[in-house]
């Protein structure tokens, strides 16, 4: 299919594909759609000038798989026997006052300066790998991102409620991944020392915990948003194939898995220094430490919501304290995402 679409493609100034896999179509439609929106040239790729249009929209790891399509597409372009009529076809278009042996010539000047530009060198998208050792390079969001990250996600889609209720959760307890993706309803309908709080079953070292929510319940509300009802079960499930919008998709009985809220969090990228990041579910444990801190929690309170076994420079502070002591006060503002959620349920 792809052999019979290139020609015309070609002819139209667009780039065809270089499969039939519904990914690839979907993204070098994408940078079509760039092309004529920016009014640039199918045989001029500018790849680090659609590389930082990505930017704005996705994570690094999706930019990467996009730009490689492009570039596996301009290959076809270039070497396929196919291409060469169409191109001289489209650039006789673009240039009526040549003649044939000038068009001819433009050609094999265009095929040069396409095999340089869709070199990955030139457009590269870095990704910089923090090591654990280096505390201070982690990311720790404030306040104002933690409340940003959780307005990233589509709330009038199936999946963007399940998201942003796992960012929240996240945020407002400093669950790991491995807590969040084993929660069951009941874990979040627990008190300690008459304070709402989530219960850990199984955290590193198979140790039980309670976390108290504090005046961050609202992250339980957000997540009861997604249960929509439900009383049951596994908190956050996968979804079925399709879209990911409310109407096609749907939950399934299976758990995610800790990549997947990896992989999930990886599609909300949010300004960190005025540069689009990723963040990690380690950060946002990092972010929930940083900040009750700051807001006046001890760091003893901290290490046992966290779950940790030893803090060498809060020594003092080993002991078990009460749930109303230990419940933190609110560190996000989660208004507008409540707000976001209720319009969304209205519609």
């Amino acid at each position: 299919m792809i052999n019979s679409q290139l020609p015309d493609l070609i002819r139209r100034g667009q780039l065809p594909p270089h499969s039939d896999n519904k990914n690839i179509v979907s993204q070098v439609n994408r940078y079509n759609r760039w092309l004529i929106e920016t009014g640039q040239a199918l045989y001029l790729p500018d790849l680090t000038a659609y590389r930082d249009h990505l930017l704005t929209t996705l994570a690094p790891s999706s930019i990467r798989a996009h730009l490689s399509s492009i570039r596996r597409s301009y290959k076809l372009l270039i070497e396929s026997l196919e291409h060469r009529e169409a191109l001289i076809a489209y650039l006789e278009k673009q240039f009526p006052e040549n003649d044939f042996a000038s068009v001819k010539a433009k050609a094999d000047e265009l095929e040069l300066r396409l095999a340089r530009a869709i070199d990955p060198e030139r457009s590269q998208v870095a990704t910089q790998t923090i090591q654990d050792e280096a505390d201070s390079q982690h990311i720790r969001l404030t306040p104002a991102q933690g409340a940003a990250l959780m307005m990233q996600p589509d709330v009038s889609t199936l999946r963007g409620r399940r998201d942003v209720a796992i960012i929240a959760l996240m945020l407002a307890t400093g669950l790991r991944e491995g807590e969040v993706v084993k929660l069951q309803v009941d874990d979040l309908y627990l008190t300690y020392g008459g304070v709402p709080a989530v219960q850990v079953k199984s955290g590193k070292g198979s140790k039980t915990r309670m976390v108290p929510f504090g005046d961050m319940l609202w992250a339980r509300q957000i997540t009861e948003i997604w249960l929509a009802g439900r009383k049951d079960g596994i908190v956050f499930t996968k979804m079925s194939d399709g879209r990911g919008d409310a109407k096609q998709q749907q939950r399934t009985s299976h758990p995610m898995t800790t990549r997947s809220i990896q992989r999930m969090l990886g599609h909300y990228p949010i300004a960190i220094n005025g540069i689009p990041t990723s963040v990690t579910p380690h950060d946002l444990r990092r972010s929930y430490a940083r900040n009750l801190f700051l807001a006046g929690i001890s760091m003893e309170i901290i290490r046992q919501n966290l779950g940790h076994v030893d803090v060498k420079t809060t020594q003092d502070y080993i002991g078990v304290l009460d749930g109303s002591t230990r419940a933190p006060v609110s560190v996000y503002d989660a208004s507008m995402i409540l707000k976001k959620l209720d319009k969304s349920l209205k519609s």
